[in-house]
């Protein structure tokens, strides 16, 4: 074999390990995750910096090369993942859904208030649950009897709220 030819092959090997390395990550990854859900991604390695389009939609949490997708609320949102010398490793485009057979929505016409959406879930009962775009008195007392009902499952007597004063905000200090 000539010097040239050696060259050649060289230069040749040389310029696809360049662009091996250059190549930007594939084509962003199609992922759907539940509203109130986890699913979980692994990359092939520790990721140093994950960054989420918009973190009201979605939530990450990294553990190893293990990424938990967390679904806040419905919508569609993007998450890229970069080593830690900044090159991507990943790109995930995001669609939270609320998808669950037994949700039911009621609307109520009422005088002088509108019309009032409230969200149920019902499989053998219904059941008060919470979702964006509820009445605004709604989402209040569902939340104040859901926020209830966590402070006797912690051991709280019944009207005892959770900051230690009996309901009362405690002076400032």
């Amino acid at each position: 074999m000539t010097v040239m030819k050696k060259l050649q092959g060289l230069a040749a090997s040389s310029f696809l390990a360049i662009l091996a390395f250059n190549v930007p990550a594939s084509a962003s990854e199609q992922l759907t995750v539940t509203t109130d859900q986890s699913q979980i991604i692994t990359v092939n390695r520790a990721p140093g910096t994950v960054v989420v389009g918009n973190p009201t939609i979605a939530d990450v949490t990294i553990q190893g090369n293990q990424l938990f997708v967390h679904g806040r609320v419905f919508g569609k949102t993007n998450i890229i993942v970069l080593d830690e010398n900044g090159s991507q490793l990943a790109e995930y485009m995001v669609n939270v859904v609320l998808e669950d057979d037994y949700n039911v929505v009621v609307f109520k016409a009422g005088v002088g208030a509108g019309i009032q959406k409230e969200s149920y879930t019902c499989k053998t009962d219904c059941e008060s649950v919470f979702h964006i775009g509820d009445s605004l008195d709604y989402y209040k007392l569902i939340n104040e009897q859901q926020k209830n009902k966590l402070g006797l499952a912690q051991g709280q007597k019944p009207g005892e709220s959770g900051d230690g004063g009996g309901g009362q905000t405690p002076p400032a200090q």
